[in-house]
């Protein structure tokens, strides 16, 4: 694998809240990035810690965690407050990771549910993958085959498309920092990209400035301080080289002599590993690692190169999306509050093998891999049954009722919402879970102020809206939700 690198030190920056006015519940969108909140009780009251830790960061480190009324057992990152610097600690900057992480939506990026603050540590709670990272899978396959890893670089791919088009760079991006989301097999392996500590937003044609990342895997410009997000496909062509080889394209004995290699970006394919994979391969490789970052491949590119296409065609020819297709011309639409609980169990409730297949078809039909579902991917799986223009009829039909944000396209949670069953969804354990969490102080009823909370989160909300909306739950007219009230939602939304 070549030396161990070491990341450089990471300067986070100040997070930057904006509260949007809620004029009507018309105007209220039920979204994942919701539901991401900083929970004010205490970490411990909500969660047993387990043992080990799992992983280890700059300021802290990752172990497991079981939620005591749930039972559900997740990561959580905890970062000592020790090893901040006092303005980081004021400015609470290290939240940056948690503002990026909300925002997005995409089967190949880690979710994030909740997180803690208390005099001594944060704590961010996410998912738990557990295969481990794609380091220690390294370690123990030695190397990969071109399928294994066309199969990993595909998603990585479609991950930085996602996060490139919505204006994230992840800034350190390595096989640690990729992890595999079970055990289950070594031949498809479904990944999640994770630590956004050091990512940043930036702007369409922006340059980015700040030294971060780990040394390996840094592209040249970035020594130098200025660079784009392009930065990412160069930590790609490192990846994938290690994947195929077993060893790292850049080496040393220290990170000066590393650097040294890679600002000149002298690497080989050469010998009896790399005689043995293909022309194609190499071409990819070759394209991602080229110093100037103009000419570098963008995610994009990378995606639709042909030989991670030639594998992608593979994977999709088994996937049928005949199902999930009439799902979505059958959906209709719901109440805002129903709308909410459903979000909020597919993004925080049910667990990623329970949405596999859903996953599976999602990715089938979002062609260019950009982790969304546009109106013309959308009509050209349709025109296959149909008549054009009934096509386009019916694809303007589903993007009015499914396209919730009215972002112009079917984002992953909002295609769940359209195509998972509602017996599958809205079981009495997923209400349960649900009621739980929607009942942050345990009283046992959900009430006005938490409903608002979940609903609508940080922004100005008129609080006769939210009584509005509470009626359609609250049968005995307490001004609360109990459990009973909460749990007819599952006879209400499966009748529709």
């Amino acid at each position: 694998m070549g030396n161990i690198c070491s990341q450089a030190p990471v300067a986070p920056q100040p997070t930057i809240t904006v509260h949007r006015r809620i004029l009507s519940a018309a105007d209220i969108i039920p979204s994942p990035m919701n539901f991401v909140q900083e929970n004010p009780l205490s970490f411990f009251s909500i969660y047993r810690l387990q043992s080990n830790p799992i992983g280890s960061g700059m300021y802290g480190e990752i172990r497991l965690c079981e939620h005591l009324r749930t039972g559900d057992v997740r990561a959580v990152k905890i970062i000592t407050k020790a090893g901040l610097p006092q303005s980081v600690i004021e400015n609470r900057s290290v939240l940056n990771e948690v503002n990026i992480m909300k925002t997005l939506d995409h089967p190949n990026i880690l979710r994030i549910f909740e997180y803690f603050e208390d005099k001594s540590n944060y704590y961010l709670v996410m998912e738990y993958c557990k295969g481990g990272d794609l380091f220690d899978k390294v370690v123990s396959l030695t190397k990969f085959t071109e399928k294994q890893a066309a199969r990993i670089m595909e998603q990585i791919f479609s991950g930085l498309q996602y996060l490139h088009n919505n204006g994230v760079t992840h800034r350190d991006m390595k096989p640690e920092n990729i992890v595999i989301m079970d055990t289950n097999s070594d031949e498809e392996l479904n990944i999640k990209i994770i630590d956004f500590d050091t990512a940043t937003f930036f702007t369409v044609n922006g340059q980015i400035q700040g030294y971060f990342g780990t040394p390996c895997y840094m592209a040249p410009e970035v020594f130098k301080g200025k660079y784009n997000e392009k930065c990412d496909l160069w930590s790609c062509g490192v990846i994938l080289y290690i994947l195929l080889s077993g060893s790292a394209p850049f080496n040393g004995n220290d990170d000066d002599t590393i650097m040294k290699e890679i600002k000149l970006g002298r690497y080989e394919m050469s010998g009896e590993i790399w005689n043995a994979i293909s022309d194609d391969a190499k071409d990819l490789i070759s394209k991602l690692l080229v110093k100037n970052k103009a000419k570098r491949l963008s995610a994009a590119e990378a995606y639709n190169h042909h030989w991670c296409q030639k594998f992608h065609a593979e994977n999709i020819k088994s996937v049928d999306i005949t199902y999930s297709l009439g799902r979505i011309k059958a959906f209709r639409d719901s109440s805002k509050l129903k709308q909410a609980v459903q979000t909020f169990i597919l993004s925080q409730v049910m667990s990623p093998s329970e949405l596999d297949k859903y996953k599976n078809a999602f990715n089938a039909m979002d062609a260019n891999g950009d982790g969304v579902i546009s109106r013309e991917e959308l009509f050209n799986q349709l025109k296959t049954s149909m008549t054009e223009n009934e096509a386009h009829m019916e694809s303007d039909r589903i993007m009015r009722l499914v396209d919730s944000n009215n972002n112009g396209v079917i984002d992953y949670t909002e295609f769940l919402r359209a195509t998972v069953e509602k017996r599958k969804m809205l079981t009495k354990e997923n209400l349960h879970k649900a009621f739980v969490m929607f009942d942050k102080d345990e009283s046992g009823v959900i009430e006005i102020n938490e409903l608002k909370e979940w609903l609508v989160g940080d922004a100005h909300i008129d609080e006769n809206i939210i009584k509005e909306l509470m009626k359609e739950f609250d049968k005995n007219s307490d001004g609360c939700i109990d459990l009973s009230e909460f749990e007819e939602l599952v006879h209400s939304v499966s009748n529709n």
